[in-house]
């Protein structure tokens, strides 16, 4: 894998989550926004992804992966830097909604490149290449508190949504000056772009969508709602509820490589089976697990390793489709709904179970419900993946 690919998609990464921590003082500080307007500024993006589909079907019929990724980190980079002008909360949300659009195509222009980079070994590749993904993500929220605090006032917004156009920017100049960066065979990916594009069956790609839709869909409750149990109920200090959020986090960065090399090695279908079961068993025990931080330490370590091998799978069972950039952009965009719709989910349980004051009791009962979901969408999946597919994985 050429390092400098590995730099683009790391870059691409760190904007996506600059904004999440700090939403207080770009929003609420800055315009006076009510508390639901800023967490709406943080799952509204994800909206976007919806539209980016179609969008992505279109020009990839006309355009190859080096230019649909110049075009787009350039355009999400306009978006960011626009939203660093005061234009009221309105205006500034339907921006970050227009941004998810652009932040798809980018993540779709870039896998589709490793895919056809990978030589054969696409899910070593895939695996590879979704390190510095996860490692920007988490660095992209460190770097947004850093640079608020930094910057402090009214200049925060201005300054954090300047630094994240210029990564993006940046993205799209790298790309621009390497011309090579997509030397790899097209004419046969966009043929079966076109075969999904006219509803072809011999290909499902609707299973391992459905994986990132259950495998985001549960992760929210693990970032949103396991944090909020663990503070208000339980009474953890911030440095131990960071290291638990993180650990997994840092378990996937490190894991989905080796997990690529063992989808190649014995089949992803094997890698999603196993990984998805041990999910949902370590989940179904974070409630047992919480009381006691040894104790839920080892359980967020499971929780780590089988995420990896769950990342990895999905990814690659989503390229075996042979629908290249269209496959990957669905699976990304179906991964930010499936975050969003666990999110609001967790959020409708938690009130109709505890009303505004939820108990430890009625955290579990959420976490015990995602975890049956999460266990039910591994077994529909596993069974409805065509026979084809389940021989070559």
């Amino acid at each position: 894998m050429h390092p400098l690919l590995l730099l683009l998609i790391l870059l691409s990464a760190i904007p996506d989550t600059m904004a999440a921590p700090v939403v207080k003082e770009l929003l609420v500080d800055r315009y006076g926004a009510s508390a639901p307007s800023a967490q709406i500024f943080n799952g509204i993006n994800l909206l976007g992804a919806l539209a980016a589909v179609p969008l992505l079907w279109s020009v990839r019929r006309r355009w190859g992966s080096r230019t649909l990724l110049i075009a787009a980190s350039l355009a999400d980079g306009a978006l960011l830097a626009v939203m660093a002008l005061p234009l009221g909360i309105g205006w500034t949300l339907a921006l970050r909604c227009l941004e998810g659009v652009t932040d798809v195509l980018v993540f779709a222009a870039l896998f589709d490149i490793v895919r056809g980079r990978s030589a054969g070994r696409v899910g070593v590749g895939l695996g590879i290449a979704s390190s510095p993904l996860l490692i920007g993500l988490g660095l992209g929220a460190v770097l947004g508190g850093v640079v608020v605090r930094q910057a402090q006032g009214v200049g925060s917004a201005m300054w954090l949504f300047g630094v994240s156009a210029a990564l993006s920017a940046l993205v799209g100049i790298l790309a621009w000056r390497w011309p090579r960066i997509d030397s790899f065979p097209r004419e046969p990916i966009r043929a079966a772009e076109e075969g999904m594009a006219l509803g072809s069956t011999t290909e499902r790609v609707w299973p391992p969508l459905a994986m990132a839709f259950a495998d985001r869909a549960t992760g929210g409750l693990l970032t949103g709602t396991l944090p909020i149990a663990l503070a208000q109920v339980l009474g953890y200090s911030p440095l131990v509820r960071g290291a638990l959020v993180g650990l997994p986090l840092l378990l996937m960065a490190l894991g989905t490589g080796p997990c690529g090399w063992l989808c190649d090695v014995v089949g992803a279908i094997r890698i999603r089976l196993v990984s998805g079961l041990c999910y949902a068993a370590s989940f179904a025990l974070l409630p047992v697990a919480s009381a006691h931080p040894a104790a839920l330490g080892v359980v967020m370590f499971i929780v780590g390793v089988s995420a990896s091998g769950l990342f990895a799978s999905s990814v690659s069972l989503t390229v075996q489709t042979g629908a290249s950039s269209i496959a990957l952009g669905a699976f990304r965009a179906s991964g930010d709904i499936g975050f969003l719709s666990g999110t609001i989910l967790s959020v409708l349980l938690l009130a109709s179970l505890g009303g505004a004051d939820p108990t430890f009791a009625d955290y579990s009962t959420v976490l015990l419900v995602f975890a049956g979901f999460h266990l039910l969408t591994t077994v529909v999946v596993t069974v409805a993946l065509p026979r084809g597919r389940k021989a070559r994985a």
